[in-house]
């Protein structure tokens, strides 16, 4: 089985992105993948526009059952008044079933360790969900030793460094995921080498399969089965650690 931990939906206005259903579809059937944690791109900064995103992964993951596997991750801007943050988050979860929830640092101008951030963590330990941390690109608040202080002070929270520091930055992020025992990495568009190193120190059960963008499928699979070569540490990276992080049930 092959789970995909970070995968995007819907229209981009930072970078100019766009994922449509049909093309996941497409995807993840040529690749043989069974599902995925599907999270917006980055909409209009209003409310109404996270709203929509939402229930359009709601509507589409609900439309694959049971052929695919797929959840939704909900992404909200942090620096919404509490109550609208807390109101949004609370009916992904409770409502449409949602895992997890993202900050973006460099599209959401997030430090992970503000304030508004503090309370991103308070929401998802009460909800009792992983937080995912965009990491890499967007410095100095994507770099992940900004994380470090937030993810330290709530060591309930599972925090998931998505793009595990990225080529740049990956050191930083071995180091935390290394230190803090509630860091995990999801190393997309980190190369085979800084994966090794990744392997060697935090082990396998630290490490989530993802793609992030549809075009780096092949890319990503081909690089986790070049290097590794145990089965049953390849399955855990590949969906049995998101299916425990995330609870699945799967």
């Amino acid at each position: 089985m092959i789970i995909d931990a970070h995968v995007h939906l819907g229209e981009d206005v930072v970078f100019d992105e766009e994922n449509r259903e049909e093309e996941l579809v497409r995807y993840y059937n040529e690749f043989q993948i069974d599902g995925g944690i599907i999270q917006p791109f980055i909409p209009r900064p209003y409310l109404l526009e996270h709203v929509k995103i939402h229930d359009r992964i709601a509507a589409f993951c609900k439309s694959m059952a049971p052929r695919k596997h797929f959840f939704g991750m909900a992404s909200i801007n942090p620096h919404f008044f509490p109550q609208d943050y807390d109101k949004e988050a609370f009916r992904c979860v409770k409502e449409l079933g949602f895992v997890a929830i993202k900050i973006t640092p460099i599209a959401h101008a997030c430090h992970p360790s503000s304030q508004d951030a503090y309370h991103v963590y308070e929401v998802c330990r009460e909800l009792k969900v992983p937080l995912m941390i965009h990491t890499g690109n967007g410095i100095p608040f994507a770099d992940p030793t900004s994380v470090y202080q937030g993810a330290k002070d709530h060591p309930d929270v599972t925090v998931i460094l998505a793009h595990a520091g990225s080529e740049s930055f990956h050191q930083q992020a071995r180091l935390l995921a290394k230190k803090l025992e509630n860091v995990f990495l999801e190393p997309s568009w980190c190369g085979t080498n800084a994966v090794k190193h990744m392997i060697r120190e935090v082990g396998c059960g630290k490490i989530l399969f993802s793609s992030d963008n549809l075009d780096q499928i092949p890319v990503e699979l081909a690089k986790y089965r070049q290097i590794i070569r145990n089965e049953d540490d390849l399955e855990n990276v590949m969906w049995r650690n998101a299916n425990r992080i995330f609870r699945l049930g799967l």
